[in-house]
């Protein structure tokens, strides 16, 4: 059972987020109850996921969370004394996280929440789910536990500056194998039941399901993942405001009706529309790119970052370059490993044995062009 103090904590975080979103809870072969540890595997819809997919399990097991999103002081409390949690930097070695999760299981006979997806959603889809993960768990034996979310992105987008409050969050727990199935499974055929539980679509669902999503600022922050107008064709023209969406050139293009669908452009969901516009690169690759943004440096034992102030920022041929009042940082494109988009839209890179985050206006548009300028490179 719950320790007093994780109990008390657990139920301010419950009141937190059931004063703020609907959540419909249901379960399969599943007992929420239970104390024993298990593996509990989740699509990753939202930012807050390991969050409110623990809310109604009596002994939740600690999810493994981006590594960055310690970095806040907040969340950094949030993580290790409300949901305490597994830090795990994605792009890099999984050895760490495993000996930690193996401990965890181990020595406090606790389960671990996985995302095997390891960045939540980008568009309101799954990501690609790496084969180690159906390694781990032939390793490990315990019950799979599958937690799929549906009206998770809707509710709150990557990319939104303001979630959709009363939105609908849709969890099924659901036992996937009970530990004793495990060695009758190969690695291969668990893989693939893993990918097929976890796939998942708002847009898709929605369109059937005809929830509400009840906001007036549904569209506020969609430039900082939507750079390209499907009407005229240019990029780095997006702005919006309340749940409408403008072009530089064509003035407004599109908004989101009440089920969070989109109405005014070729697609009604932002899937197609990112296709659309990183179809687009090609033609722009060769142009300059400027930014505003907000430097910092992290120090991955500690986690506490320095901040190097505010940046004007140019991303030109090979390098990209940060202005501020006090220094200049060039940085060669090719040099740069490890680059990731963390949390809203903070893209997160290794240079010369350094990490560092900007804290960018429109880190979509920057990680499509430096990946694709890397990718021409090789």
């Amino acid at each position: 059972m719950m320790i007093l103090k994780e109990k008390i904590l657990h139920n301010l975080l419950k009141l937190f987020y059931k004063a703020r979103f609907k959540f419909g809870y249901t379960y399969e072969n599943f007992d929420p109850n239970r104390l024993d540890p298990y593996v509990l595997l989740g699509n990753h819809s939202s930012l807050n996921d390991g969050l409110y997919t623990a809310l109604p399990l009596e002994r939740y097991p600690y999810p493994v969370i981006n590594v960055f999103m310690f970095t806040s002081p907040l969340m950094r409390f949030v993580l290790n004394h409300l949901i305490k949690s597994i830090p795990k930097r994605k792009g890099q070695s999984d050895i760490s996280t495993i000996k930690a999760m193996l401990d965890i299981i181990k020595t406090e006979k606790r389960g671990v929440m996985i995302f095997p997806e390891g960045n939540s959603s980008f568009f309101g889809k799954e990501s690609p789910i790496p084969y180690s993960t159906a390694k781990f768990l032939k390793k490990v034996k315990l019950d799979v536990v599958i937690a799929h979310v549906n009206g998770g992105y809707l509710c709150s987008p990557r990319w939104a500056k303001k979630p959709s409050r009363k939105g609908l969050f849709e969890v099924n727990f659901k036992t996937l194998y009970k530990a004793e199935e495990l060695d009758n499974v190969s690695v291969e055929e668990l893989d693939i039941k893993i990918v097929e539980a976890l796939r998942f679509n708002d847009f898709d669902w929605n369109r059937n399901q005809k929830h509400i999503y009840p906001s007036k600022t549904k569209a506020l922050g969609l430039e900082r993942f939507i750079y390209a107008c499907p009407h005229c064709g240019e990029i780095h023209c997006i702005s919006t405001k309340g749940n409408k969406i403008y072009c530089k050139y064509c003035g407004e293009i599109a908004h989101f009706n009440d089920y969070s669908l989109i109405e005014g452009v070729p697609f009604d969901n932002l899937i197609d529309w990112d296709i659309y516009q990183k179809s687009r690169l090609p033609y722009f690759i060769n142009r300059t790119f400027l930014s505003k943004g907000k430097l910092y440096s992290v120090d991955m034992t500690s986690l506490k970052s320095t901040f190097f102030g505010k940046q004007s920022i140019e991303l030109k041929d090979r390098s990209i370059n940060f202005v501020s009042n006090k220094q200049t940082l060039n940085i060669s494109i090719d040099e740069i490993v490890n680059l990731v988009l963390v949390k809203h839209n903070d893209l997160a890179f290794d240079y010369q044995d350094k990490t560092y985050y900007v804290r960018i206006d429109n880190p979509m548009l920057f990680l499509d062009i430096i990946n694709y300028k890397i990718k021409e490179l090789k």
